[in-house]
């Protein structure tokens, strides 16, 4: 009986892990569209490069 038990236990936690948890939300979808690169209006992809830089203009000269 013990052993009945622990494998239940353990078809429970199975299935609740397969199909509980999602991602993404019901009838809309994931929203992909924020990962994409971007384009310019001809669907070429930009060249720019962001300006990063540690410490500000001020501190830099110094």
């Amino acid at each position: 009986m013990k052993r009945l038990s622990r494998y239940f236990m353990f078809l429970g936690l199975a299935l609740f892990l397969s199909i509980g948890p999602t991602s993404c939300k019901t009838g809309e979808g994931c929203n992909t569209s924020s990962y994409t690169a971007k384009t310019d209006k001809d669907g070429n992809l930009s060249m720019k490069r962001g300006k990063s830089n540690l410490f500000s203009k001020k501190k830099r000269k110094r």
